[in-house]
């Protein structure tokens, strides 16, 4: 009897052992990343049961290129017919690269899908762009493409200083062929994208018009103040100037201003962006020493419509990134005159509707 009892308590010691053993090793096979796995199970399925999360970092919310690009990453997007279900933050680091890191760096410790926006320095935000890649976060860019981005701007900016020189060349051909042109470039060299336009608009001009004379390319950081300071500064330096090239529109909002307070009618000023602020000016006929705005290198997509491609190309990404258009961020660049400005308008107005924001109506 004592030797059954032996037995059986061996028995039962090797049986416990054993099933120790399986036990451990059962666990020790499982995935590491099985936990992970079992938790999106029960999320759901990205852009449907839980929303696709992206950071929008617009250049500047000054600008109302930014604010309407900002409303088109937040209009309601559809999929292959089904809403998709998307939760957009904008952030604005007001033209600061170290904003932008340190906006970037906090969001990708909340957890984003997608990052969309404006690397304002393609060489300070590559280390970021560099672990949303490893982290499998989507970087698309516009205006400034980089190392890393997933879609980047089809658009050169150097396409509209190239356009822009010609519509000068032209321009001035036609109203003033009878007088050289003394020219003033604002730009913003800080912005690497950017300033390819200004850049080639000044080549263009030196190549097609050898008589035409720069009287500075001026860094005017893209804001209205610095813009009017700038001009009035070459108003009363360079009294000879007579035309002014403006990268971007708010640069064309503070010339103006400097140029209608020095009350000189014969200067003549271009823009770039055909945003809303500097349409009016299109509306009202030209001084008769052929001074005001001449012309605008407009986009040829509205800022609304260009943000809601940005928001098609992350849907994509994240829904099929194997039959994404990786070509879809493309603005393009248009002439805008006082010809076709009507058309322009109502093309704008069509986005400005879907978005819910007021029309424009230059009619009185």
């Amino acid at each position: 009897m004592r030797k059954m009892f032996v037995v059986l308590t061996l028995f039962v010691l090797v049986f416990s052992l054993v099933s120790c053993q399986t036990t451990e090793t059962t666990t020790s096979d499982l995935p590491v990343d099985a936990p992970e796995a079992d938790q999106q199970e029960t999320e759901g399925i990205k852009g449907v049961d839980v929303p696709i999360e992206i950071l929008g970092v617009v250049l500047n919310m000054d600008h109302t290129f930014q604010q309407q690009l900002a409303a088109g990453w937040q209009l309601p997007i559809e999929y292959n017919g089904q809403e998709v279900n998307v939760n957009v933050s904008v952030e604005d680091p007001q033209g600061n690269i170290e904003k932008e890191i340190e906006i970037t760096e906090t969001y990708i410790g909340k957890g984003i899908d997608v990052w969309i926006g404006y690397p304002l320095n393609s060489a300070a935000m590559e280390p970021l762009a560099q672990e949303m890649s490893e982290k499998g976060i989507y970087m698309i860019t516009e205006g400034n493409n980089m190392p890393y981005e997933t879609m980047g701007m089809v658009t050169d900016e150097r396409d509209g200083g190239l356009l822009g020189g010609q519509m000068f060349v032209d321009w001035w051909t036609e109203n003033r062929p009878d007088e050289v042109p003394y020219i003033l470039v604002l730009d913003d060299p800080t912005s690497e994208a950017f300033q390819r336009k200004p850049d080639a608009f000044v080549e263009y001009v030196t190549e097609n018009m050898p008589e035409a004379v720069f009287v500075g390319q001026q860094d005017a950081d893209m804001t209205v103040e610095k813009a009017q300071d700038i001009v009035s500064t070459f108003i009363l330096g360079h009294p000879e100037m007579n035309f002014v090239f403006c990268g971007v529109d708010s640069n064309v909002i503070g010339a103006m201003a400097a140029i209608e307070a020095a009350g000189r009618t014969d200067i003549a000023v271009a823009g770039c962006g055909g945003e809303d602020n500097v349409l009016p000016y299109l509306y009202e006929p030209l001084t008769p020493e052929k001074g005001g705005l001449a012309f605008e290198v407009a986009y040829k997509r509205s800022a609304i419509e260009f943000g809601y491609l940005m928001l098609t190309g992350a849907v994509q990404l994240m829904m099929d990134p194997e039959n994404a258009d990786y070509n879809i961020v493309d603005i393009g660049f248009t002439a805008l005159t006082r010809e076709n400005v009507d058309e322009f308008v109502a093309g704008k107005n069509v986005w400005l509707e879907r978005a819910g924001m007021p029309l424009l109506d230059f009619s009185n």
